[in-house]
């Protein structure tokens, strides 16, 4: 399995990479392109400029984002600084192409593309507009089609907000089974390794999708909180290949992975060395857990720990300045 985002990610960086080389035609050099791109995808799919800016809209770190990457690549080319400087300014109308619609918005975009490219680059062709047009609402197309195909009838998430913006991911499915079967049955069905796991793939696959589709909305907010079966971890190939399903620095920080006390405790190494790849774990204090000082030190490394409000540690973890914010309170674990 691959990454959902790293995918869809490269799509947008390659139809960007396609709209400059149809508006530069034989100017186009990738060498001093493909730095713009980085720095839009890098901004726009984080909203992550630097720790000064973060009351800046959106769109303003972008542009900021890109004004800096246009002085150093003046810097360093002196000989192409109009170029350069051409470059940025095609590269900040993307911001409206990259879109799941085709609206009369991005109509105009694409109209004022071809005004500049006429002004700026000397270049004028009667099928440049209709062409962009053409290729811009083709990838729209496809955009939605990719993330459209982790789409089910048979199966949908259901989130549990459990904080603002965070939520507990749980899978709901429309199989239907023989009436022989009693709900106790179906349930245990379920929960058996294979299908337990299997039900985790379309889980990741589903919120990975959920993720991209916030960010094309702007929201950078939202926080998914998915089950890691222990049965994963004696099983590493499947396991490493689920992991590359959000294996990615725009959205590792969105899904996290929750694990029981008692898998934490099994597999220790394995877990703190996905830690250490930046993912981010949760955790559920089953029966298994031990109260005593060395665990709630290890309590620390999770973002979140699941507790039932009636274990006698309790209000005594709740009193821990390092770990108090990061208790949620669940009926069962």
């Amino acid at each position: 399995m691959v990454s959902v985002i790293n995918e869809y990610l490269t799509y947008t960086e390659n139809c960007f990479d396609k709209y400059l080389k149809m508006i530069f035609d034989t100017k186009y050099d990738k060498k001093l392109t493909k730095p713009f791109i980085d720095t839009y995808i890098g901004i726009r799919y984080s909203d992550y400029l630097d720790e000064s800016n973060k009351k800046l809209s959106l769109l303003k770190k972008i542009s900021k984002g890109l004004d800096l990457t246009c002085e150093h690549m003046v810097s360093e080319n002196t000989e192409d600084a109009k170029l350069v400087e051409s470059i940025r300014i095609f590269i900040g109308y993307f911001y409206y192409l990259d879109q799941l619609y085709l609206l009369e918005s991005q109509k105009k975009i694409i109209s004022t593309i071809a005004s500049e490219r006429k002004k700026l680059l000397d270049i004028s062709d009667a099928k440049f507009e209709t062409e962009l047009s053409n290729e811009v609402r083709n990838d729209i197309k496809k955009r939605k089609e990719f993330l459209e195909n982790f789409e089910s009838t048979t199966f949908s998430v259901e989130l549990e907000e459990i904080e603002t913006n965070k939520y507990l991911v749980s899978l709901k499915d429309d199989i239907a089974f023989p009436d022989l079967y009693s709900d106790v049955a179906i349930q245990r069905t379920r929960e058996k390794d294979v299908i337990n796991e299997d039900y985790t793939q379309i889980k990741l696959l589903q919120v990975s999708s959920m993720v991209i589709n916030n960010f094309l909305s702007c929201d950078f907010e939202k926080t998914y909180y998915v089950d890691l079966p222990k049965s994963f971890f004696d099983k590493k190939t499947k396991l490493n290949r689920l992991i590359k399903t959000i294996d990615s620095v725009y959205i590792q920080d969105k899904i996290i992975l929750v694990v029981t006390y008692a898998c934490f405790k099994r597999y220790k190494t394995y877990v703190t060395e996905l830690m250490r790849a930046g993912f981010i774990f949760a955790i559920k204090l089953d029966d298994s857990f031990d109260y005593n000082s060395e665990n709630i030190e290890f309590m620390e490394l999770f973002e979140k720990i699941f507790i039932n409000s009636e274990k006698y540690y309790y209000k005594d973890m709740k009193k821990n300045g390092k770990i108090k914010n990061r208790i949620v309170s669940v009926d069962e674990v």
